[in-house]
């Protein structure tokens, strides 16, 4: 390829790009943060292709592309639909042939992880390549990427046929421990609470730890357990529909247990948060059996009744034939058959004090499940172990074809592990189970639904098997996947034409810590097949390209690692990159920390930024959860093998970012990039700049690293933003922009410097002053509040001033959960339309952007935006309705 410049570099559609970015790999195994399909296939082509020479219109005729207006071309690449579709795919890579000679470009992504970037490369006729450390990912891109295409249809065949052979070995063995109902009702959860005794000395009772007592609280169906005390205990009875009344004043919402502050539901005792783990340390806890969920084959919906003597003595019989198989199979195995690996027990100030469980006496992995889901998980571990012996004696398969038949199986055990601890919750709002990984933290369920793991393992089964029927219809070579570590690749140097990847994000995923949950069980299943990936008893965490707090060190150390790996990183792809080519680097870290390792790691490695694009790639359900200044977007970094200029000034480098910005900035906040995800799109547009110079230095030849150029984007974009909505703002609210530029978040300022920003903003000091205003005198000081700090607001909002409607609505989302607040929020934003107008909208990111990350009114301010669209989707449809209501 020429040297000339590649469409990405140019222009990318990046609104119509973000609408399909939240589709994501499924089906054959868990990994987190994996990157949405749809964006990883439009920048992939985006950055292997120059611009055409002419553009024309953008058509389809006859069921065949007309020469095409690439954007547009690029949209309807990225969309889900045309994903697997000849049209489509048949036309890109036609296009990425031709522009490199009629070969397919090599591409690297030396981040593998869960696949999504190296699947796309793979879609589009590329010859891919992919590495990653951890050997749970590796066997998920092998299974993903090279087995599927490697040996086509007849995978899915033979999968199906050993999985269902798998199921009914297990199922023979299983079932008389999940028996029916004597009127055939089947057992489809069984709902238990953890518990501890009450710290009361007047109190005996055994308090139930349970979040909520909701069982199902979905429409018309409100089904509750309600405690009564019988003899100084806890029993419960089943209230709601079907059942009898909810009693009057009864909050089934509110359960024992809230953030580690327990409460007794008899006495009222108390056991503080600080205690609680405690308690579990003592050996205090056990846990208890309080519902069990059914469904009858010829009824809908799911019935629940209180657990039966029979419950308990089935359990304890699944007990005593674990202790027998267990006993068994760790002379044969080697091993013991129950995980008994250590969980993380150092808790450090990093993403992993997110998966440290020892805080509740659970310090192995095989603690996080309960006996007879230990059972069932070793019968199916032993079950697969057997498929291979009976696959290679009778299949009629080689050894090579066994063992990744057998591989398919191990992930499957590992799918039904997540959906089968005791770390999964009920989920009354749609009565089913929430599987481990369904939120990213590992934290401790109070209260947890045991599934039914015959069901578990049929329905993953089926999800792998779609999965699987897809993939070899892409109809492209095998990508070559290695275990090896970013830091030192296995390849020549100039091998590659393009490095697309998505590393680590600095702290967000202790990805190695997670792994280890489901590498105990793979070891036990198909370790012996895959020597070289399971000879440690967890996954590599050395050499893993992550900022963990817990290192010798702390969080300084953990900085100074992941900074150091990536430089490494970046530098390796530099080298195995050919001359002149292109690398994408994806990145989403809303902490400047984050963002400084990487900068420095990037000015370190001799690539060259070209452009940055922010794209959306989070879903709008998942941000509305959040209620926190959660990244809506990525940025797609571009960078080029090229050569750089030597050096520039500071001053002369400082001017330029500063046109340039202004710039980008101004296109930006034109296509509503909100929140957290403006600022961050800010600074991959700095690093475009920065990064051009091999060094930026000062007046006194001091070397410019990230720490401060970071600085100066913010100043940029602030006073950037003030300028766009000072001029328009009423006195007030200028009064309150101007405030947070110039002094931040300070807690006081002398009257006389306040009275002097009031008077250039056009208000009278001592007038806006007072209790229930944001504007608050203390003696010869004054105060500025944010919405965190304005505790009024629980008894509502009556002003009208906009400063004082943006606080109140930012703090009734905030606390959207409790009280119904989110829906007041909405009405009062519905109001004459506010929510709709941009005004208020942009004075919070004006604001946000005026203040540190750190600060908790800008974590307020952008996790309200970061929900910008879903929310004014909530006040069109209030509006709507209450129209409908009026025209009634």
């Amino acid at each position: 390829m020429s040297n000339n410049k590649r469409i990405i570099e140019i222009e990318f559609p990046v609104d119509k790009v973000s609408g399909q970015g939240t589709r994501e790999i499924s089906g054959i195994h868990t990994w987190w943060a994996r990157r949405p399909l749809g964006p990883s296939r439009a920048t992939a082509y985006a950055a292997l292709l120059r611009p055409p020479s002419t553009s024309q219109p953008f058509s389809i005729e006859n069921n065949t592309l007309e020469p095409t207006h690439q954007q547009a071309f690029i949209a309807e690449l990225s969309k889900w639909e045309n994903a697997m579709k000849p049209l489509w795919i048949d036309q890109a890579r036609r296009d990425i042939l031709d522009a490199h000679d009629g070969k397919p470009p090599k591409v690297l992504d030396p981040f593998g992880g869960g696949g999504s970037i190296p699947l796309e490369a793979q879609r589009l006729g590329c010859e891919t390549y992919s590495c990653d450390l951890n050997p749970v990912a590796v066997l998920i891109q092998k299974c993903t990427l090279e087995y599927p295409q490697r040996y086509g249809k007849r995978l899915y065949d033979d999968v199906k046929k050993w999985g269902e052979w798998v199921l009914a070995q297990v199922e023979s063995e299983l079932e008389r421990f999940y028996p029916k109902d004597s009127d055939g009702s089947i057992p489809f959860a069984y709902i238990w609470a953890r518990t501890l005794p009450c710290q009361s000395m007047h109190c005996s009772c055994t308090i139930p730890l349970m979040g909520q007592y909701w069982l199902a609280n979905k429409g018309h169906k409100k089904i509750a357990l309600y405690p009564d005390e019988v003899d100084g205990q806890v029993v419960f009875r089943i209230v709601g529909t079907g059942h009898q009344s909810i009693p009057v004043g009864f909050k089934p919402a509110i359960g024992t247990v809230k953030k580690a502050f327990v409460t007794c539901p008899l006495c009222k005792g108390t056991i503080e948060a600080r205690e609680t783990p405690q308690r579990f340390q003592e050996g205090l806890a056990g846990e208890r059996l309080i519902a069990v969920v059914t469904h009858h084959p010829n009824t809908v919906g799911k019935q629940y009744r209180l657990p039966m003597d029979a419950d308990i003595e089935i359990f304890n019989a699944a007990q005593k034939r674990l202790s027998q198989k267990r006993e068994r199979l760790a002379e044969v195995w080697g091993l013991d058959p129950v995980p008994d690996e250590p969980t993380l027990k150092k808790i450090g100030s990093g993403a992993e004090r997110s998966i440290s469980m020892h805080s509740y006496n659970l310090c192995s992995w095989g603690e996080l499940f309960n006996a007879r889901q230990q059972l069932a998980l070793v019968t199916f571990t032993e079950k697969v172990r057997e498929a291979h012996s009976v696959m290679l004696s009778q299949g009629g398969f080689d050894e090579d074809y066994s063992r990744v038949v057998t591989t398919y199986l191990g992930l499957w055990l590992d799918c039904i592990a997540d959906n089968a601890s005791n770390f999964c919750t009920w989920i009354s709002s749609s009565e089913s189970v929430a599987h481990v990984f369904g939120r990213q933290a590992l934290s401790v369920a109070w209260d947890y639904a045991e599934a039914h793991p015959l069901r578990v393992a049929s329905n993953r089964l089926k999800t792998l098997l779609r999965s699987l029927g897809h993939l070899p219809e892409m109809r492209a070579e095998p990508v070559t996947v290695e275990k090896v570590s970013a830091t030192c690749l296995p390849f020549p140097d100039n091998t590659f034409d393009a490095v697309l990847t998505d590393p680590p994000y600095y702290d967000n995923v202790p990805y190695a810590y997670r792994a280890d949950f489901f590498y105990v069980w793979l070891k036990r299943c198909i370790g012996e097949l895959y020597p070289e990936f399971f000879e440690e008893s967890e996954t590599p965490k050395e050499d893993e390209v992550v900022a963990y707090g817990h290192r010798e060190g702390g969080l300084e150390a953990g900085k100074q690692f992941f900074e150091e790996g990536l430089s490494k990183a970046f530098a390796e792809m530099y080298r195995v990159l050919k001359p002149n080519g292109i690398a994408v680097i994806v990145y989403a870290h809303r902490q400047v920390s984050g963002w400084e390792t990487l900068i420095n790691a990037l000015l370190d490695s001799g690539l060259v930024i070209t452009a940055a694009w922010p794209i959306e790639t989070e879903m709008k359900s998942r941000l509305r959860a959040a209620n926190v200044a959660a990244l809506a977007s990525s940025i797609y970094m571009v960078a080029r093998k090229t050569e750089r200029k030597s050096t520039g000034l500071y001053r002369d480098v400082r001017s330029e970012l500063e046109v340039y910005l202004q710039k980008r900035f101004m296109e930006l906040w034109k296509s509503g990039i909100a929140g957290p995800d403006l600022f961050i799109a800010t600074i991959g547009n700095g690093i475009e700049v920065f990064g051009k110079y091999a060094e930026v230095i000062d007046d006194n030849d001091e070397t410019i690293r990230a720490n401060r150029m970071l600085k100066d984007i913010q100043q940029i974009v602030a006073t950037e933003a003030l300028g766009k909505v000072s001029p328009n703002a009423t006195p007030l609210t200028r009064f309150y922009l101007l405030w947070r530029q110039q002094y931040g978040e300070e807690q006081k300022v002398a009257f006389d410097d306040a009275n002097q920003l009031a008077f250039s903003a056009g208000i009278d000091l001592e007038e806006e002053s007072g209790e229930g205003r944001a504007i608050r005198k203390q003696g010869a000081s004054v105060r500025l509040l944010g919405p965190h700090e304005r505790d009024e607001f629980k008894d509502g909002c009556d002003s009208e001033k906009l400063i004082d409607i943006l606080h109140y609505v930012v703090w009734l989302w905030r606390y959207g959960a409790k009280n119904g607040n989110r829906n007041a929020m909405i009405q009062h934003l519905a109001r004459e339309g506010r929510g709709l107008d941009e005004n208020i909208w942009n004075v919070a990111q004006t604001v946000s952007l005026s203040l540190p990350i750190e600060s908790q009114e800008r974590r307020w301010l952008d996790g309200w935006l970061a929900v910008k669209e879903v929310i004014k989707e909530e006040i069109k449809s209030t509006l709507e309705e209450a129209q409908q209501t009026r025209l009634v």
